[in-house]
């Protein structure tokens, strides 16, 4: 009877020890803010150019940075709110190397710069994009691919979001998991793009 009793009792200490342990770690566990990107890869007669990045926040966080970036309150984003602040999101982003995780012949190239970054507000959506300048010759291996490796936001790429233009003559390009990349402790693997031209 006593046993049974302390078993109980152990029981009841372990569920309250699990809970009070896993239930913080789960709470951040998760992403915050969600993403659909879009990645148009240019090619030139020497290479790869760059990449053409497109984002949309989803609904409610394009309500909250609006808030930020329409000091006049009034729902919409003008050239000039944006161009006043421009130069100190670029900046944030530029130490994030933009969420862009490029990688040329197994070598990572950090994306410290990038050209006609745009944000935009238009039927409730937020819209950044951005021209990433790469100069990649033929003949290469690239794996390209988004995310956040502290996972408060989470990038939703699909293969369908991925297109090669200008110049991909002779380029394969497939889209799949990138384990060498697994971040979040492991417990996220991002999909990539994987060029070869």
């Amino acid at each position: 009877m006593a046993s049974r009793s302390i078993r109980r009792v152990l029981r009841a200490c372990l569920a309250a020890w699990l809970l009070a342990v896993l239930l913080p770690v789960a709470a951040h566990a998760h992403p915050h803010v969600f993403v659909d990107n879009t990645m148009d890869v240019v090619f030139d007669a020497q290479g790869m150019s760059g990449i053409r990045v497109t984002w949309k926040f989803d609904p409610m966080a394009s309500m909250q940075y609006l808030a930020d970036l329409d000091p006049n309150g009034d729902g919409v984003l003008t050239r000039e709110e944006w161009e006043a602040q421009r130069e100190d999101i670029a900046g944030f982003l530029a130490e994030e190397r933009f969420f862009l995780y490029i990688m040329v012949n197994g070598t990572t190239v950090p994306v410290t710069a990038v050209h006609d970054f745009v944000v935009t507000y238009a039927d409730g959506v937020l819209t950044y994009t951005f021209f990433a300048p790469l100069a990649v010759p033929r003949g290469s291996r690239v794996l390209v691919a988004v995310y956040d490796p502290s996972y408060y936001t989470d990038f939703q790429t699909y293969e369908s979001g991925v297109r090669l233009s200008g110049e991909p003559d002779g380029a394969e390009f497939a889209f799949e998991d990138a384990p060498e990349l697994a971040f979040y402790g492991g417990q996220v693997i991002p999909m990539a793009a994987r060029i070869v031209f």
